[in-house]
């Protein structure tokens, strides 16, 4: 199925770089906020903030219409140039699919319903998927986090897929944590690296909360190998709700939010270092990070730069943007607010208003969402990196048009590699693409 009328000679690489002023006046950039300075062609994005127009091609057009999911979604990932578009779906009766692969051809997206895996263990009646692609758009990792068998539904399984001659293709075996402790919940979180060769999983319930997260070589999709189990500090809880590998394979950024810890409310964020020893294992060098102030769920969301030097964290009140000094494992001093965005309108009432944050592998876009904007309708932001550290705000808030009030629209939203595509969710089964 198409998104609405794209003209059937555009992709979505070409609609993101050659998108003209015009289409952003629908966003609220009219001609009059243009300027010219010397040979530069700048723009204003907000209030007194200029920028040049190069920015134009972060996403800020809704690409076509309203997108009809089969069930609701809380997970989404796009590929590099934003040509493939993975959905991970909550099931609501046993057999249903947990994963939609959305592929642009001339323009339109086309979906590919994939069934349950046959080796899924499912017993219970609401499952949901978490889904991951690489950079190339041709292999994905699915998680199902409740898989099991009957009085262990919690366990938790991953399953890789490569796209062959054109058919997504379910490869290798059914993927488990070795020496999972408990039902841990094993996919509560997952992540491919760009080259595909390596893939991390969280598992927030492990050793009974405490969390942990697994690392596999997955080289050969047929043949995934188990590289190390990553045991969350004593001192942790849900360890592993959130999980990013950098695109080069060295990085590893784990989050530990610390939900429902009344005593703890700001949650953690682990930073790991791929050491490659003669084993090729992960040294347990790590770096935590630390909200500046008390954010409640800090790190439920994170997302690592392609070359792992900048992080994007989410938590209920803000984002917050980390940066290490390039050729330095560990220093990780410099942090920043992302600005609120000057159009955010917070609902009365809930305190745990959370901000989901997405980052490009450049780390020059960051896309941030907050579902409980004005009365729960939801919003999201897409933010630009001028100077190195400072973030501007490009335009006004994403609101996909087509879908009902008060659906929490943002529940999930992800950038492509290069920051041109956006991908956002809401709770009723709609999903929106923004060029």
């Amino acid at each position: 199925m198409s998104f609405g009328n794209v003209p059937r000679d555009a992709c979505v690489t070409s609609l993101a770089s050659l998108r003209s002023t015009a289409s952003k006046s629908a966003n609220g950039l009219f001609s009059a906020d243009i300027r010219t300075v010397g040979a530069l062609l700048q723009y204003q994005r907000s209030p007194s903030v200029w920028v040049t127009a190069e920015s134009l091609t972060v996403p800020a057009t809704q690409l076509g219409n309203v997108y009809t999911l089969p069930s609701v979604s809380y997970n989404v990932s796009l590929n590099q140039n934003g040509s493939v578009l993975a959905v991970g779906l909550s099931a609501f009766n046993l057999g249903d699919s947990v994963l939609s692969v959305f592929t642009s051809t001339a323009g339109f997206y086309t979906e590919t319903a994939i069934p349950l895996p046959p080796s899924a263990n499912i017993n219970v009646s609401v499952y949901f998927g978490n889904v991951s692609l690489n950079d190339a758009g041709d292999v994905l990792a699915l998680s199902i986090p409740v898989d099991g068998p009957v009085g262990n539904n919690n366990i938790g399984a991953v399953w890789l897929y490569v796209l062959v001659a054109g058919v997504w293709t379910l490869t290798g075996p059914k993927i488990i944590g070795p020496n999972e402790i408990g039902q841990g919940f094993f996919g509560f979180s997952l992540s491919l690296n760009g080259a595909r060769n390596i893939l991390a999983v969280g598992c927030n319930v492990d050793n009974t909360g405490i969390g942990a997260a697994y690392i596999f070589n997955i080289s050969n999709p047929a043949n995934p190998l188990f590289v190390q189990k990553i045991l969350g500090p004593v001192t942790s809880s849900f360890f592993g709700s959130s999980v990013s590998i950098s695109a080069d394979g060295f990085t590893l950024a784990v989050g530990s939010p610390d939900y429902y810890n009344p005593n703890t409310p700001s949650g953690s964020v682990y930073i790991y270092t791929n050491v490659q020893t003669q084993q090729s294992l992960w040294q347990n060098q790590f770096k935590v990070l630390i909200a500046p102030f008390d954010m409640t769920s800090f790190g439920n969301t994170l997302m690592l730069s392609a070359d792992g030097n900048i992080l994007a964290v989410g938590a209920a009140t803000n984002a917050v943007i980390y940066y290490r000094t390039p050729g330095q494992s560990d220093d990780w001093t410099s942090q920043t607010l992302l600005p609120i965005p000057y159009d955010l309108v917070r609902t009365a009432g809930p305190t745990n208003q959370i901000f989901y944050v997405c980052i490009s592998q450049d780390g020059n876009t960051i896309g941030i969402a907050n579902p409980q904007n004005n009365n729960n309708n939801g919003a999201s932001w897409i933010y630009t990196q001028g100077p190195l550290k400072t973030w501007t705000q490009n335009g006004p808030r994403l609101y996909g048009t087509g879908g009902p009030v008060n659906s929490f629209q943002g529940s999930a939203i992800t950038v492509s590699g290069d920051g041109k595509v956006a991908a956002i969710v809401n709770d009723v089964s709609e999903l929106w693409v923004f060029v």
